[in-house]
């Protein structure tokens, strides 16, 4: 009796229907759909902005050395073009501007890009700037494909992304991740200086030789551009950071103009919110600590502890955001700054001005290869000295003329020749106008010691 209702158990449940394992399998075919429509986007994304991806190679002259009979090294014939550097770039012209990173081109001789197609060309370095690790190339060709820019304000956290570039070489690499935080700063990374830093953080695989290559969102625009990684050992480890599109683009621009950087200033300090100040989330805004004399700041109203909560309609993100958003509005261009002074909101109206007229800037000097600002009062005082006007040198590009005449960082230049100047502006006008062909003096001060620098071609 048993064994028949035990067949009897066993028939029934063969011939149930099984809703549960055809629903199973419906659910699988749809999960399998989504995905491969997810993949169709990144190969979209891919196809369409791979043609505006450029591989970019650093050369420089390196002098080919023996070893004599008694192992000391000997140099052999002319210093030969080596590749000492390899990067990646983006076309965003159809005129021949490429974007990347500084990192990747501030030490070159000589600059190839390399298109998708195949084709190369030398490039020419158009502007360079450390503080935001932009620089900008031209190169002459015809067919070229630009990409075009996203709003990276508009980017959120949790949006997927795609990096392409040029990883250990490998042209037109592809990878996918998420952005999994924004406005990063503060960060100390390899080749890279202390500036304007607002980075964008992603998950998608950034490797050596993506530097200067697009990050894209789905529509395959820029919200990017791939600049460093945090590794210990050198490769991906799940952490890179790209520069907001919005950021690379006033910089590419103000580059493209005028050959620098020209940044705004509003002459104030300002300090996140502490908990105790309602910091926490409860409120958002910048505590103002401090306002410079005659500066757009005081001239707009801003006052010592007035806490600002918007600038130009946005909402503030932090006192580094503040301070980049800032630098990225052109001088002369009125600001709008919402604060909360005793509990009661006002809209100020600042206009601010360029850096560089205020001594906070350095003016780049191409046909010398270095970067000056003026010598302020301040900057004076503090080196102990009174009266004097001139620049002070910001930095000296590695192989330049004014490297090899012995400029130095920091040195204060006080004349050309016979010809003194007050302003990095004027400083650059007499460069320019000298020939150094010919022996030209330039009269330095470096610490204790006054004296002249010769420089010549």
């Amino acid at each position: 009796m048993r064994s028949r209702w035990a067949w009897m158990v066993v028939l029934g449940v063969l011939l149930a229907p099984m809703p549960a394992l055809g629903q199973r399998t419906e659910d699988i075919t749809e999960e399998i759909q989504f995905a491969r429509g997810l993949s169709k986007v990144f190969q979209s994304v891919a196809r369409k902005a791979e043609p505006s991806v450029v591989h970019i190679t650093q050369l420089n002259r390196v002098q080919q050395v023996q070893r004599d009979w008694f192992g000391f090294p000997v140099a052999v014939g002319e210093p030969r073009l080596t590749e000492t550097g390899l990067g990646s770039g983006v076309i965003v012209s159809d005129q021949g501007y490429v974007l990347t990173n500084n990192h990747v081109v501030r030490q070159a001789e000589v600059v190839r890009v390399k298109l998708q197609d195949g084709r190369e060309h030398e490039a020419k370095i158009v502007g360079r700037d450390p503080l935001t690790d932009v620089a900008v190339l031209k190169i002459e060709a015809d067919g070229l494909r630009p990409a075009t820019f996203a709003d990276s304000d508009a980017l959120e956290v949790g949006e997927w992304v795609v990096a392409i570039g040029s990883p250990f070489g490998f042209s037109s690499t592809v990878t996918a991740g998420i952005v999994s935080a924004k406005a990063r700063s503060g960060l100390v990374l390899d080749g890279m200086v202390e500036g304007y830093q607002d980075f964008i953080q992603t998950d998608a695989a950034i490797n050596p030789g993506n530097s200067g290559g697009p990050l894209l969102n789905l529509e395959g625009r820029i919200v990017g551009i791939n600049s460093a990684i945090a590794s210990r050992t050198g490769g991906y480890q799940g952490i890179g950071f790209a520069i907001p599109s919005n950021m690379a683009r006033a910089v590419m621009d103000s580059l493209i103009k005028t050959g620098r950087v020209a940044r705004g200033w509003l002459g104030v300090n300002v300090v996140d919110l502490s908990p105790r100040e309602g910091g926490n989330g409860k409120r958002q805004g910048l505590r103002v600590e401090f306002v410079a004399p005659g500066s757009p700041a005081e001239k707009a109203g801003l006052r010592p502890g007035d806490v600002v909560t918007r600038v130009q309609g946005r909402p503030v993100e932090g006192s580094a955001k503040f301070r980049t958003s800032i630098a990225l509005i052109p001088p002369d261009t009125d600001v709008t700054i919402d604060v909360l002074r005793n509990g009661e909101a006002a809209t100020l109206t600042a206009r601010v001005v360029d850096q560089l007229t205020v001594g906070l800037s350095a003016l780049p000097i191409p046909k010398l290869g270095i970067s000056v600002r003026t010598l302020t009062d301040e900057d004076a005082r503090r080196r102990g000295y009174r009266g004097i006007s001139g620049v002070i040198v910001d930095s000296v590009d590695r192989g330049s003329l004014g490297e090899r005449a012995g400029i130095r960082q920091g040195d204060i230049l006080r004349a050309v020749g016979d010809a003194a100047f007050a302003s990095a502006e004027e400083f650059a006008r007499l460069v320019d106008q000298a020939d150094f062909r010919e022996p030209v003096d330039l009269q330095a001060i470096r610490g204790n010691r006054r004296g002249y620098i010769t420089v010549r071609e």
